[in-house]
């Protein structure tokens, strides 16, 4: 598949995605249940982020869209973490970068779940799992929300031999160990993982 034909299958499957209702900031959600409010978060990143990667890849191809998931990506959560008062963030099945996205035990145990629930063909919304868990430093709530591969995603962790040459460059410079490569369209790719103490 040509990256032109990638970009504009991403692109589309975005605008459906994103059309709608915006979904509730963090403060309206706090109100609900603490999985609902953890949900709506975990979309509200989901919604940005998948914006600002089709606005890069619009503006300047893949090489654009590194820089977002590098410098982006963290500062949206970053704001949601300090918006909402849960700890956000992205993990991986393979990561791209060994300082972040890396799985707990919990976070391994539901991204082993998620595959074998995408395997038996759950639909992708519907892989998401919620918990109030004691942990060494107290009582936790946390939410998981699968992450699954979509077209605009194998730009950059697809096969590597697909990658234009600028962005495996790109790709070697920022993330000399990357591991995050060789997925396939719908296979799992991660989750938005959200954790806060419990009240």
């Amino acid at each position: 598949m040509r990256l032109s034909s990638i970009v504009l299958s991403a692109s589309l499957a975005l605008l459906a995605f994103g059309a709608g209702a915006e979904p509730p900031t963090p403060s309206a959600a706090a109100a609900e249940t603490p999985a609902a409010a953890a949900q709506a978060i975990a979309t509200r990143f989901q919604q940005t982020l998948g914006a600002r990667l089709q606005a890069a890849m619009a503006d300047g191809g893949p090489v654009n869209a590194v820089r977002v998931c590098r410098d982006e990506a963290p500062a949206i959560a970053a704001r949601l973490s300090r918006e909402s008062g849960w700890q956000v963030r992205r993990i991986g099945t393979r990561v791209r970068n060994p300082l972040t996205g890396v799985a707990d035990a919990w976070e391994q145990t539901q991204l082993a779940d998620f595959d074998r629930r995408l395997a038996a063909h759950a639909a992708p919304d519907a892989l998401t799992t919620y918990a109030e868990l004691d942990e060494p430093a107290g009582r936790y709530q946390r939410y998981m929300k699968a992450i699954v591969v979509a077209p605009l995603c194998l730009t950059c962790h697809g096969e590597v031999d697909t990658q234009p040459p600028a962005l495996r460059a790109a790709l070697q410079a920022d993330y000399p160990y990357d591991a995050a490569v060789g997925y396939r369209l719908g296979e799992l790719r991660g989750a938005f993982s959200l954790k806060r103490r419990a009240p």
